[in-house]
């Protein structure tokens, strides 16, 4: 993993335009930095911001943590989620607070935290299969993109030039050129410095690139990497158009066989993220739009402009056929 150079780092921060969390998220990474804090001095945080009390009782609330009752005060969201946790999470909801737009015309803000959103709740839907905390996952998918967010904020004239590149490395190049740095090393140094944990950043960092890292095959660092990566697969099919999810599915389902994820439960999965999707979409006024239901898409003849591809729809039809 590399990361932005101290020195270059600082000159970027110098612009004032660097995406980091503001206000109460800032105060609570401070106070997880004392040796002295107390349980009562963070609740107190969360709860002088009712927008971001609200949204951790919604969370702690969600399927995955299993509770029977539902969650109503703050005290117990906080035990539940952890404290670790509370930051990671509060540091997601303020820094889409505060760039829900911006000055780069060539960048879709909706439909970066549109995509983000169903990263991050793709990520926590596929926790399970990848052994890995629900809550972590969650933070690593929101944030997995934030390099791209601070490019844009930082260069709104110049970034959207890179955004056009015909390929990830021609981008990494073309990023590395113009700004000194890259999207993904960006992303991981704002991270590192918000204080989530290393391997959190490390997945993040490598998770467009999974040939990359080399971790051992049964690692924690290559099964958070594989899910990240995979959710991120998730949820361009939450925001593409019905052609380009189509077209998305073979790839899906080659990457979901990895978690041991068959066609069926793939199905299953991919409607509870979109139901998640839009909900979570209500709560943080994210914009969303209703998708058709998995199985309709692998059972559906492909799209006009694409029943002529013949290879492509082969394809298709070979991978279904085994799963």
């Amino acid at each position: 993993m590399h990361l932005v150079s101290s020195e270059r780092y600082q000159q970027l921060k110098a612009s004032g335009n660097l995406p980091s969390p503001k206000g109460v998220a800032l105060a609570i990474i401070k106070l997880l930095n004392r040796d002295n804090y107390t349980l009562n001095d963070l609740l107190q945080l969360v709860q002088s911001d009712p927008a971001i009390a609200g949204r951790l009782l919604e969370f702690a609330n969600a399927a995955a943590f299993g509770n029977s009752s539902p969650i109503v005060s703050i005290s117990k969201a906080v035990t539940v989620i952890g404290t670790f946790h509370v930051r990671d999470l509060v540091i997601g909801f303020s820094v889409i607070n505060s760039h829900r737009k911006g000055s780069c015309s060539q960048f879709d803000y909706a439909r970066f935290w549109s995509r983000s959103l169903a990263t991050a709740i793709s990520a926590q839907a596929l926790a399970f299969h990848a052994q890995i905390a629900a809550d972590e996952s969650f933070t690593a998918g929101l944030l997995c993109s934030v390099g791209e967010l601070a490019l844009a904020s930082i260069f709104p004239d110049h970034y959207g030039e890179t955004i056009g590149a015909s390929s990830f490395h021609e981008r990494l190049a073309l990023e590395q050129k113009t700004f000194g740095t890259d999207h993904r090393e960006l992303g991981a140094t704002m991270l590192m410095e918000w204080g989530l944990p290393e391997s959190l950043v490390t997945a993040v960092y490598h998770c467009e690139m999974l040939d990359e890292p080399g971790f051992p095959s049964d690692s924690r660092s290559q099964a958070l990497t594989l899910l990240l990566h995979i959710a991120r697969t998730l949820a361009e099919i939450c925001v593409a158009t019905d052609t380009d999810r189509w077209i998305m599915v073979p790839d899906l389902l080659s990457e979901a066989a990895s978690l041991g994820i068959g066609t069926e439960e793939l199905s299953t999965l991919m409607d509870g993220i979109a139901e998640s999707w839009r909900k979570w979409g209500k709560i943080l006024e994210i914009r969303t739009h209703d998708i058709p239901p998995f199985a309709s898409v692998l059972l559906s003849f492909p799209p006009s402009d694409v029943a002529n591809t013949s290879p492509l729809s082969k394809h298709l039809m070979n991978v279904l056929s085994t799963n």
